[in-house]
This record gives structure tokens, sequence and C-alpha cells, in this order.
């Protein structure tokens, strides 16, 4: 196939298309050129419909990661015009262009955990697709509403679309830190200690891309276990006391992850 990826160029993007330039023929869709040579470069950018338009000629799929990434780098009204906007007019340009798949860098911050203030609180845990979605900053909520245009276009022209709720992704420098940031688990309440690493991001997207019969998915993608070296029921019970709590599911691994991805590994078998 040939994949477009949009934002093709950054941390995550570079590794997304190392994976898919195993299998695909990679178009990389950035402002910034990118360091390594997986991939056909274009510059364009996805506030621009003619970029867009123009790139997506001839692409089976595309995997739209580009976005302002967090909270604080930009001014919110930025990270709403060009996340939500931007996302629609990746849409409207696949749609357009008769793209069969597209798959979306959403984020475990459309639950509102993450970057919301005070101590929030999950309904319960393991946290699934389910659970509802409090978003409290401009970033979560604008993958909250990336996630519900996919859905739109999904009913409206039948584009096959996946979004991915990706945690904390890191890579060897933050595995480096794992002690530093384990003897600082209040401080990570908000994430509920999860992370996921850049190559299985990767490996998400580049199975998301080609998985068979999707009308469209919102999966989540996480490492199996925290990366705080204490029994995850502990850390519930100390930080997040009171939370209904499947004890079944934590009882097959003490350390593991309060993001229950056992969909993710049914559609994508990642």
């Amino acid at each position: 196939m040939r994949v477009l990826v949009t934002g093709g160029a950054g941390y995550v993007g570079a590794k997304v298309c190392e994976e898919l330039a195993r299998e695909h023929e990679v178009i990389v869709f950035d402002l910034q050129e990118p360091a390594g040579s997986h991939g056909r470069y274009l510059r364009g950018s996805i506030m621009s419909p003619a970029d867009l338009s123009w790139a997506m000629q001839g692409c089976d799929a595309v995997a739209h990661l580009a976005a302002i990434p967090r909270p604080g780098t930009d001014s919110p009204d930025r990270i709403m015009e060009v996340n939500v906007l931007g996302t629609h007019r990746v849409l409207e340009a696949a749609a357009n262009a008769g793209v069969s798949r597209l798959v979306m860098a959403s984020s475990d911050s459309a639950y509102g955990f993450v970057f919301g203030e005070g101590r929030i609180r999950p309904e319960y845990l393991p946290l699934d697709e389910e659970h509802p979605l409090r978003p409290r900053d401009a970033y979560g909520l604008s993958k909250v509403l990336g996630e519900e245009i996919c859905r739109c276009f999904t009913r409206s022209h039948g584009l096959s679309t996946v979004c991915l709720r990706y945690c904390w992704v890191w890579s060897a420098e933050h595995h480096a830190r794992r002690e530093e940031f384990a003897a600082a688990s209040e401080r990570f309440i908000g994430q509920l200690w999860g992370y996921v690493d850049r190559e299985q991001v990767a490996k998400a997207v580049a199975a998301a891309v080609a998985a068979e019969d999707i009308k469209h998915e919102t999966l989540l993608i996480a490492a199996p276990q925290t990366f705080i070296p204490t029994p995850t029921l502990e850390l519930i019970a100390e930080y997040l006391p009171g939370v209904r709590v499947d004890e079944d599911y934590f009882a097959a691994d003490p350390m593991r992850s309060c993001f229950n991805t056992a969909r993710a590994e049914r559609v994508l078998g990642v």
C-alpha cells in the first residue's frame, strides 16, 4: 500500500515511518524534513487543504500523527485550531482522494486524568475504551473531538478509521530515567503510571493500517506493566483509594498496567 504519514518527521512519526516502510510505500508529510530516509518526503501542512489534496493522491491509507503534542507548548486556541480543524481537513482530503483507511493518533489524555488540574479519579480500574471521557484541557478535548471527527467520516463517507489512544510514549532515554520516575510515583497519578514504547506504538499503527474488516475502532495502546516497581493494587490503594477495582485483572500480574489493552490485542494482534 501507499501510506501517507502526517507528522512523519516527528518523535513518534519517524518510528512509524520506519515500521511502515518494511511493508509499504511511505510518504512523509511534514513541515520539517525527516532525519531518516524511510519514505518519500513531501513538505506540507495539515492546515492547507491544497497541500493535503496534492499529497493524498494515489494513497491507500493515512496515518495521521501531526498535532500540537501537549498542552503548554502553544495556546489553547492554537491547539484546538491545529488538532481539531487540521484533523477535519485531513479526513476531508482522505475521503475526497478515495483513501480506504485512516489511523489517527489519539491519547489517554482524552480521559482527563493526565493533564487535568487536581487529582482526578477514574470511575474504575483497569481503564478501558468504554470509560467516560472528561477532558479538562484543550489538548485532551482536541483528541476527543478528533475521535468524533473520525466516527463522522466513517458514517458519512464510509472511510474506515482507527483511533489509537496511546499513553506516554517512551524512548531509550526515558528507560534510562526509570528509577528517577519510580521514586516520584505521586507525580504520575494522572498517567496512572502507564507508558508505551515508541516501537510498540509504531507496530500498532502499522497493524491498524493493514487490519481487515474495520469500520471504526478506538483502541488503547499501553505497555503491559506500569513503570513503577510497586504492585499496582498498592499504588491504587495509596493514591486512588475507593476507586472500584477489578482485582482479578491485577491478580494475573501484580505489576499490571492500569490500562486494559485487551481490545487492541484482539483487533490488531499487538
